[in-house]
């Protein structure tokens, strides 16, 4: 299996990864898809095939904490899980594959934190970001208000979110409830003590991603050319401000791209194949 020894400063970590390209043609452009908290490379399941099929080389890693790569213990303060160490990993992953130019970088959840700062910091090395319901929504002054105490910060997240349309409402149906058990179980499987430094990182923290007022002034360093979706307007009122293209999957809450996977693939076509990166 692969795995790959991060450079980043702190503890030691191994990224997993799996690297694919098309059996018949030569990639121009990389993919790089990023999955959200509590999520791992197979959260992309119904995407890869997809990009494959349009001629790109897809990476897929497990960032550190989640799915099979290392979780190292921590407080929720200590630094080790934040977008910026996330996003060091990722860099040093795609110059250890050689990987030094025309990156797309496709990022869901609290991965679009580290989608941003990748973005942001490596400008001549993505090219297209593409940002699934970005969590940088929340102003300073609201997220100082729900999760300036740790212990409740996720408490006050999901209550926000569930709010804002990331849980469908009515159920999806029968066809998916193993979808909504799947989800819950990879939950579980994560350390909670991961899991609240990742959010104490985007939100708790003054200079976290998950702010609004942060992610605006760190993406003005980005160079690509970018489109965001939402599963609710509310998603993707922060990037519309900054004049990216936006397009809302309604209806069936934060997995769009799982449950709606055929509209999902059909807007990044489209946008792909405008962009000329396909």
């Amino acid at each position: 299996m692969p795995y790959f020894p991060s450079p980043t400063p702190g503890p030691s970590v191994s990224i997993y990864y799996i690297d694919e390209s098309p059996p018949s043609s030569t990639p121009t452009h990389t993919c790089l898809l990023i999955p959200g908290i509590t999520c791992d490379l197979s959260d992309w399941s119904w995407q890869v095939p997809f990009l494959l099929s349009k001629g790109f080389r897809v990476i897929t890693p497990d960032p550190r904490g989640q799915g099979r790569s290392s979780a190292p213990p921590t407080a929720v303060d200590e630094g080790i899980y934040t977008p910026e160490n996330l996003s060091s990993d990722l860099s040093a992953l795609l110059a250890h594959l050689d990987i030094t130019s025309n990156v797309i970088v496709i990022g869901h959840s609290l991965g679009t934190c580290t989608s941003v700062h990748l973005a942001a910091t490596n400008p001549d090395l993505v090219v297209g970001l593409v940002l699934l319901d970005p969590l940088h929504s929340m102003s300073s002054a609201t997220c100082d208000e729900l999760f300036s105490d740790p212990a409740t910060t996720m408490q006050n997240l999901m209550v926000n979110f569930a709010a804002k349309g990331l849980v469908p409402i009515p159920p999806l149906g029968p066809e998916w409830d193993w979808h909504t058990t799947w989800i819950q179980r990879r939950g579980m499987a994560m350390h909670p003590s991961i899991i609240g430094a990742m959010t104490y990182a985007c939100w708790t923290n003054k200079n976290g991603l998950g702010r609004k007022e942060v992610a605006m002034e760190l993406s003005k360093g980005a160079k690509a050319k970018r489109l965001t979706l939402g599963c609710s307007e509310y998603w993707v009122g922060t990037d519309r401000e900054m004049g990216v293209e936006t397009v809302t999957v309604e209806g069936v809450g934060h997995w769009f791209h799982h449950v709606k996977a055929q509209e999902t693939n059909k807007i990044l076509e489209g946008w792909l194949e405008r962009e000329r990166f396909c």
